[in-house]
This record gives structure tokens, sequence and C-alpha cells, in this order.
């Protein structure tokens, strides 16, 4: 959903992607001192997890824009995304040393530099090239890493003896962090943004952050565990906020679905099945009893005295008393008997599996007793009745248009005979 920006959005932005970043950083030399854990598993394990998380990203986010949830400017953060993974892949898998430390400030300054693609001017996110682009990322990626590691030689030092970051892969580092910032500042700045955007804009601050923190630490000190873990902490919160928000978008699209289902087959007012399902429902109904060989019964009920009803009362009264009538008639039935408001007060019901005469009497005397207790709406007391009509198949009919119709004659035949009764069809009676 969009909304407009506010002075709460940015505050929401700024305060857990860069203040309490940079509170955590000021307390670590405090807390810890020059101490250094090296741990190369726990440090792979991080990484590890941090490839895994940015081809999730990128992979989700691509989904997301050719889903339509997200504009063609998106393709660059993917794009960052997969670059950051694939390098990341590789900055795992080495020992420490100047190659290593080459890898990681790579992959910070490629990813920065994708991320801060995203504020170019709008004509230029709709070049065609532009959804080959994390193909071509994965592709840079994959080629920039194997040159590093096979000839790391030509690539200037990284890592002094004493575990100190050379100015080179400060400034990889910093460039990377500007273009993180920057990408931060056009997700927060638009006028008109989604939630999405707010969470990618914290995202990108937090590694803007964790960049410049390369700055100020050492390896395997305090402040460079810091950095690591904020990056795997913000790769993990993004993913559990499009989690999060996918669910929900598949539960609206659920309701959705549900509300145009209900509105093509579905009765306004009693939401029973409309006369369109119904007659979904008998065409199946009639092949399964052609397939098994028994037979159906199929019920015509129309409400004696509800015209007096709806004619002196109003159609207020009128409503309700069908509503009244409906939940009266679902409890009068079966689960698997299908009920349903073709119209009017008329309603039908399909009686599944064999039926005899003798069972779908009991049905429709059961229905008619069902809804002869008098009705309390509106301060008024209603008494109302139901004449049924029942036709078999294949007895009286085999087609559904005819089997209706022979059911419709069979409840006329209940009116003039006296009403609130059910009566089969027989064509003697007819003729």
């Amino acid at each position: 959903m969009k909304q407009p920006n506010t002075p709460n959005h940015y505050l929401w932005v700024i305060l857990p992607g860069l203040v309490v970043l940079l509170i955590l950083a000021l307390a670590m030399p405090s807390l810890f001192g020059q101490a250094i854990w090296p741990n190369i598993p726990l440090h792979s394990t991080i990484e590890g997890a941090g490839v895994l998380l940015n081809l999730s990203l990128g992979l989700y986010l691509i989904l997301l824009i050719h889903a339509d949830k997200l504009g063609n400017r998106f393709y660059w953060i993917a794009s960052g995304f997969i670059a950051m993974a694939v390098i990341g892949a590789f900055h795992g898998s080495v020992e420490p040393g100047n190659t290593f430390v080459s890898l990681h400030s790579l992959g910070v300054l490629v990813g920065g530099l994708f991320f801060a693609l995203i504020a170019l001017p709008q004509s230029w996110h709709q070049a065609r090239w532009l959804k080959q682009l994390p193909w071509m990322s994965l592709f840079g990626a994959l080629c920039l890493s194997f040159m590093t590691l096979i000839a790391s030689h030509l690539f200037p030092d990284m890592l002094y003896e004493d575990g100190i970051f050379s100015q080179t892969a400060i400034l990889f580092n910093s460039i990377g962090a500007a273009g993180f910032f920057i990408a931060s500042l056009k997700l927060m700045l638009n006028s008109q943004t989604h939630l999405s955007h707010h969470t990618l804009a914290i995202l990108a601050l937090m590694l803007a952050v964790s960049a410049v923190l390369f700055e100020y630490s050492a390896l395997w000190d305090a402040t460079w565990w810091l950095w690591h873990f904020l990056r795997l902490a913000a790769l993990s919160l993004l993913l559990g906020y499009f989690f999060v928000w996918f669910y929900q978008q598949a539960q609206h699209t659920k309701q959705q679905a549900e509300k145009l289902e209900t509105l093509a087959f579905r009765d306004a007012l009693t939401q029973l099945p409309n006369r369109a399902l119904f007659y979904q429902q008998l065409d199946q109904e009639l092949k399964q009893a052609q397939r098994d060989k028994h037979n159906l019964a199929l019920l015509f009920i129309d409400l004696d005295r509800f015209k007096h009803v709806n004619d002196n009362l109003g159609h207020d009264v009128g409503d309700k008393l069908l509503i009244a009538v409906a939940q009266r008639l679902s409890q009068s039935l079966r689960q698997s008997d299908l009920l349903a408001r073709i119209g009017g007060d008329e309603f039908t019901v399909i009686l599944n599996g064999a039926q005899t005469h003798e069972t779908a009497g009991k049905v429709a005397q059961n229905i008619i007793d069902g809804l002869s207790p008098s009705y309390h709406i509106e301060g008024h007391t209603l008494q109302i009745g139901a004449s049924i009509g029942i036709a078999f198949y294949p007895d009286d009919a085999q087609e559904i248009s005819t089997l209706m119709r022979l059911a419709d004659t069979a409840m006329y035949l209940a009116k003039s005979g006296g009403r609130n009764t059910f009566r089969f069809y027989e064509a003697k009676l007819i003729n």
C-alpha cells in the first residue's frame, strides 16, 4: 500500500539503520578493548548464511518485479544482491589474507555501486537489457572473483601483517558505503512509497554503516565481528519482512478470490449457492449418478404466503425472512446435500446417493416441518409454509432442463393440493 512520507517514516529508517548501529560501534572499544577472536569456522558460517540470504533476496526481488509488485529500477538492487552472493561465496572459502580482504572489499564495492544505480533517471530503467542485468551481474561477479583468486598478485595490498586494513581496502569499502547510502536516500525520500521501500532503505543504510565500520576495525577484533553480524542481521530482517509481506499478499489474494467466487456463485442475500452454481453442481451429480448407476432426487421448493409478507411488510422484512428460511433449510439437510436459492422465494435441493420415494419424502417432510414454526422479525410474527415438488433421475428425466421442469410441475401439484405439502412427479397425474 502506498503512503506519503512523513517525519515518522524517516525516523523509522534512521533510528535502526544508523543511530543504533553507531551507538553499538562506539561501545565496542570500551567493552572489549583491543582483544581479538580468530574463528574461521564461525566466519565461514556467517558468510555462507550471507550468501544464501543475498541470493534469496535477489531472486525474490526479481519475482516481485515480474509480478509487477516492484518497478524495473529494482533490477539494480536485485543484481547487487546476486553479485554480493557470488563474491561472498568466494570470500568465505579462502584463508584470511590479502585475497580474503580483496574479495570482501570488492563485494562491498560492487554491491554498493549496483544499489546506487537505483537513483538513475526513470528513462534508464526502461531499457530492455535491464531484464538481463541479474544474469550479467552473476557472470561478472564470477569472472571478478576468479580473477582475484588467480591473479591476486596484480591487486594492491589490502591487509597489513598486523591485521590492519590498507587504504585501498578502506577506499573500496567507503565507495560501497556511499552507494548504499545513496540507495537508502533514494528509497527513503520518494514522495509516495511502499513500506517495502522503507524496509529496503533500512537495509541499505545498515550495509552503509557496516562498510564505514570496516575502516575502524582490524581483522578479528570486536568491531570486525560487529559489522559482520550487522550485515547478517540486516539481510535476515529484510528476508523475514518479505516472507511476512508475501504471506499477507497471498492471504489478500485468497480473500479477493473468495469474494469473486461469492459474487459469481453465491446468492448475495442468503449466501447459498445461486442458480449458476446449482446448475454446475447438478450437472456433475447427474454424471456421477450415471457412472455409479444410481438415481438422484431433485426437490423444487416454493414458499407459501411469502408474497403476502413481502407486499404488506416490505422488502426489508421479506429479505430477513428469506435469510431465516435459508438457515432452517440448511439445518434440515445433510452436509452432502446441495441447497441453492435460484431466485425470489424458490429453492432447490439435490439429494445425493441412491434415493427412494420414501427417503426423499422424509426429507421433504422434514423441510416442511422445519419451516412451519413462526418467525419473529422486527416485531412481526410470521407464518409461512412450503410446497415441494420432487423428480427423480433417471426414472423421470435424464437431462437437467427436463428434470428441473418436472420438479417444478410437481411443486405446482403440491400447491394445488392444498399447499405446505410435497408431491412426486407422476406422468399419469399430468396427463
